[in-house]
């Protein structure tokens, strides 16, 4: 089964790559989102990236978007330019399914969704615009609207374009007041394929999460419960055939009223057609994940819904005997796991990066709510990284456990209604993990992954920015680097992944309106000397 990934024969297209550049400096850029920049995947290793930006020019009408794209070694080799109405017009999201690109844009104006669609030459291929939206649409497009504009927080489930490989896109939406879900493909040139839409005759409020797209399923997690304003949430996993729009899979992750599981994590293992969930259970006597969990769980589904396997890990007996004292400390006061990425090795075992978290009261927010304020009661903190590896036969084989300093991160309004579960997702869309991102090798024989450690200086209020990368080899040992990466005043810095043994660190000089962008190698005493000549 293919996953999402563009050839890198799509930037052999767009031009010449020249020689290895390795850096790449631009100019007048005022400000910059990390999020502006995306790594182009062939499988699992990084051949490039395109970057978005836009531009305002005095004497035109219009806000000007712009794509960039470079190669693997930051040669640039193409560039697509698109206007759009000023002021009206925002970005939303973006996508590529290794046949197009495609840009998703809000209008405000007149109240519009608008995709346009351009092939592997940058050629503009197709347009469509999206009238008539629901009131529940409406909204969650302004929310988004202001995300991009000004940063805001994002709702756990916003209007996405997700790319289906090869084949198209797939948008999603909702019914009625936010209660039901609504899912439309739409192949390389914009032409509708199939429409899926909740019941209307459901009492039921349904909510999805998609997982994963592939070019046969949309892999998704539905969320259920019997009132809008009810704590009592339901865990169904979810697939739809991506030819018909079919829901051909729809099971409960709980099979009777004796559990109550969570889930953190789902995807799909192609290679034996069987999902793969994870999530943390809790006492069924508990209020709906407001209690403190026991464990975490495993399980492995068919495409037919019969449960393949089951296991549940207990803090107690089956991860305390694996922690350092320090990490069992950690599980005491309350913290739970939210799992970032499921690394599968060719030896049958399955790595589980995950970063620790908690919900708790905010006093600043707490103030600021009595004076009428609209702010969240609770803020979630960070905590340690962990990563679990299972054997081939799903048993607990270690866990490695790496301290950080806690930070804390600021929750829109509402989050504590979806309980400290659900509240990892929304840590997660907003930016609020120290994760950075999980660099796998094409011949499964290894992988890295990345955090920053931001440390507070004492009686100041700087705080140092560690870049801690953890490389696991097919042996199962790792090696730590910890590569300072802190900002000198006028530089704010970002970390990507890239081509094997590399990462991309990228500093914004606002003042000086400048980008640099430099791909250093994963070497301890070279990244640092890098850093220091880019500072």
């Amino acid at each position: 089964m293919k996953r999402l990934k563009t050839a890198f024969t799509l930037l052999m297209l767009l031009g010449s790559v020249g020689s290895h550049a390795q850096t790449q400096t631009l100019s007048g850029f005022t400000s910059f989102n990390k999020k502006a920049i995306t790594p182009i995947y062939e499988r699992n290793e990084v051949k490039g990236y395109t970057m978005v930006y836009r531009t305002e020019k005095a004497e035109s009408k219009s806000d000007i978007y712009g794509l960039d794209f470079f190669d693997e070694n930051l040669q640039k080799v193409g560039s697509v330019v698109l206007p759009k109405e000023r002021y009206n017009s925002h970005l939303i999201r973006r996508a590529s399914n290794g046949e197009t690109f495609s840009f998703y844009f809000y209008n405000s104006r007149s109240k519009r969704l608008e995709i346009d669609v351009f092939d592997k030459a940058l050629n503009k291929v197709a347009s469509r615009q999206f009238a008539g939206l629901t009131k529940a649409d409406q909204d969650v497009a302004l929310q988004e609207m202001h995300v991009a504009c000004n940063g805001g927080s994002k709702l756990i489930s916003g209007l996405n374009l997700y790319a289906v490989p090869e084949k198209g896109y797939v948008r999603n939406g909702y019914t009625g007041k936010m209660k039901g879900f609504s899912l439309e493909m739409y192949d390389n040139n914009l032409e509708q394929i199939w429409a899926y839409s909740s019941e209307d005759t459901s009492k039921a409020y349904e909510s999805l999460l998609v997982n994963e797209v592939t070019d046969k399923y949309i892999l998704a997690t539905i969320t259920r419960k019997p009132g809008k304003s009810s704590k009592q949430l339901d865990f169904f996993v979810a697939a739809f055939d991506i030819e018909t729009g079919q829901k051909v899979l729809d099971v409960a992750v709980e099979k009777d009223q004796t559990q109550q599981l969570a889930v953190s994590s789902f995807s799909f293992d192609d290679s034996k057609g069987e999902l793969i969930i994870m999530g943390e259970y809790y006492s069924p006597e508990d209020i709906e994940m407001e209690g403190k969990s026991m464990g975490f769980f495993l399980k492995r589904i068919d495409l037919d819904g019969k449960e393949l396997s089951e296991k549940l890990f207990a803090w107690d007996k089956d991860v305390n005997p694996l922690l350092p004292q320090e990490a069992q400390k950690s599980l005491e006061e309350g913290f739970i796991s939210f799992v970032h990425k499921i690394v599968r090795g060719a030896d049958g075992r399955q790595h589980i990066v995950a970063e620790q978290y908690k919900l708790k009261a905010d006093g600043v927010g707490i103030a600021l709510s009595v004076l009428g304020g609209g702010t969240s009661t609770i803020k979630g903190v960070i905590g340690n990284m962990m990563i679990y590896t299972l054997g081939a036969d799903l048993n607990l084989e270690k866990i490695s456990f790496y301290k950080k300093d806690q930070t804390d991160c600021i929750l829109p309004p509402g989050t504590g209604a979806y309980g400290a579960g659900l509240a990892g997702l929304v840590i997660n869309m907003n930016g609020g993990f120290d994760y950075q991102f999980t660099q796998e090798e094409n011949s499964q024989s290894g992988f890295n992954t990345t955090f920053i450690n931001y440390r507070q200086v004492k009686n100041s209020k700087f705080r140092e920015k560690t870049l801690v990368n953890i490389t696991y080899a097919d042996n199962n040992e790792q090696v730590t680097d910890k590569i300072d990466v802190t900002n000198r005043y006028d530089v704010v810095s970002y970390v990507y992944p890239a081509k094997p043994g590399y990462v991309l660190v990228l500093g914004s000089q606002p003042e000086e309106e400048k980008l640099e962008m430099k791909l250093v190698k994963l070497d301890k005493q070279y990244l640092q000397q890098s850093l220091r000549a880019q500072q």
